[in-house]
């Protein structure tokens, strides 16, 4: 079962993304931000695989995620801007997590 799930569409505007801020190493860690209101929120970083990721290329990609976050969340799909509604490249988990309105002190509408 594949861990990252992309288009062809959102592949090329992410490699482009990439290119445009000259990514040379197409190894990219998705990593867990914090959680908020909307629940949790991931970033990517430039990093080598280490011991415990699990690892998986799509063309000349290579995802590296934490095993345990793939456990927890899944996997990872990662939408192109068109996908996303307009509001540009967008990493989501597989397993959607509840928005966390109570960690934010009851404060979302």
């Amino acid at each position: 079962m594949d861990k990252i799930l992309i288009s062809e569409e959102a592949y090329k505007e992410f490699k482009a993304f990439l290119d445009e801020n000259e990514v040379d190493n197409y190894s990219i860690r998705i990593n867990l931000a914090g959680f908020g209101c909307s629940g949790p929120a991931f970033n990517i970083t430039v990093d080598e695989p280490q011991d415990g990721d699990v690892v998986e290329k799509v063309n000349d990609i290579t995802f590296v995620v934490e095993e345990n976050l793939i456990d927890e969340f899944g996997g990872f799909k990662l939408l192109s801007t068109e996908e996303n509604e307009g509001r540009g490249l967008s990493l989501k988990p597989i397993i959607e997590a509840e928005g966390g309105c109570g960690s934010c002190g009851g404060g979302c509408h």
